[in-house]
């Protein structure tokens, strides 16, 4: 039987610290933060702030660690709050998306302009959510990107707002989530599903892209989008279209929905059009330019 992994997360104000291993390496963290903890409170101005230290090993907790963030099961899904719901609609994956999200959820849904990383992780157990392990860095993640930005204080602790990227980002995963939907009832056009009797070689990819060298998203599916286009005069696929090509000749692992964001992402280096109730994706001179220039460092 394995050795135990333990999980200690100690949070003060704006303050947190996480460690994980056996018993012992926690236990000895936790004797050092003990250490910090009592200068940052002694430094409070607080007048609340110098009393109990003697219980201050109450504040600590030393447990398992938990998985990766995911959305509880309700027994009603007409139950749910609007959060929740909201939450469901977006192709979210990593810590940081979901702390964004709810970031825009204070914003847009709350008209919260700004709020603190105390209150985002309230979001997340108002949403039954798993709250991700270290909240602040979630945050200091998306202020790296750029989607949200300090804004001030309130209660001695950091304030944030969501950018005007911050909110682009959110919506576009909205959009293209609403596109993979409409699109989700159609059957895969004539183009993809007649190809019964088509090979690899049928791709002449020492011409062209090759997606298994490829190593974003979007470049792939901007290469099947070249490849079509070049060999097989298909001016146009959709993001389902493109997420089978990848799937069936290239064995690809990505979902439908992920080819999706990556084709809507790579604006102006595609133009959406309508084609039988679908929306399709048609490379721009842009894209056709991008695709030779990677071509040729292939090459």
């Amino acid at each position: 039987m394995g050795q135990e992994s333990y999980h200690l997360s100690v949070r003060y104000k704006d303050f947190e610290y996480t460690v994980t291993g056996d018993r012992s390496y926690v236990d000895e963290h936790h004797q050092e933060i003990k250490g910090y903890l009592s200068k940052l409170m002694r430094e409070d101005l607080h007048p609340k702030a110098t009393r109990g230290l003697e219980k201050i090993s109450s504040t600590f907790e030393i447990e398992k660690q938990s998985p990766a963030p995911k959305p509880l099961p309700t027994a009603d899904p007409s139950n749910k709050p609007n959060i929740q719901r909201y939450l469901e609609e977006l192709p979210l994956h990593s810590e940081w998306q979901f702390t964004l999200a709810m970031a825009y959820y204070l914003f847009q849904h709350k008209l919260q302009p700004s709020f603190t990383a105390k209150i985002v992780r309230k979001q997340f157990r108002e949403a039954r959510h798993t709250v991700p392990n270290n909240i602040h860095l979630s945050v200091h993640t998306c202020v790296k990107k750029g989607y949200l930005k300090e804004s001030g204080q309130a209660d001695l602790q950091k304030t944030y707002e969501i950018t005007e990227s911050g909110i682009a980002y959110i919506q576009a995963l909205q959009n293209s989530s609403a596109e993979v939907k409409q699109s989700g009832v159609k059957n895969i056009s004539d183009n993809v599903e007649q190809e019964t009797d088509r090979t690899i070689e049928d791709f002449k990819l020492e011409n062209n892209p090759d997606p298994r060298r490829l190593e974003r998203i979007e470049d792939q599916a901007l290469s099947i989008l070249y490849i079509y286009r070049k060999e097989f005069d298909v001016e146009h696929l959709s993001a389902r279209e493109v997420h089978e090509v990848l799937r069936k000749y290239f064995e690809t692992e990505h979902s439908s929905k992920a080819v999706q964001i990556a084709l809507s992402r790579s604006r102006p280096l595609v133009e959406k059009i309508k084609f039988e109730g679908q929306m399709h994706y048609k490379l721009t001179t842009k894209g056709l330019d991008y695709m030779e220039t990677l071509l040729g460092k292939q090459v």
